[in-house]
């Protein structure tokens, strides 16, 4: 069984816009950046290549004043 749906893909704009309807954001094409780079903190700070999707909210929730 596939275990690809728990992983964040960066590269699909539906994705990063649920997780940024999740928290009443903007869904943007600034804010899809944002949260690319967010990503690349909380992988950098857990040491990960790729990210489940509670891992990325566990960011977003960080850093909610860098989203519009």
């Amino acid at each position: 069984m596939s275990r690809d749906k728990n992983l964040v893909n960066f590269s699909e704009e539906y994705e990063l816009n649920r997780h940024l309807k999740k928290v009443g954001k903007r869904q943007t094409k600034e804010n899809r950046e944002i949260l690319k780079g967010i990503g690349d903190k909380v992988k950098k700070e857990l040491n990960k290549k790729r990210l489940k999707h509670d891992e990325l909210e566990d960011g977003i929730a960080k850093n909610l004043n860098h989203l519009d």
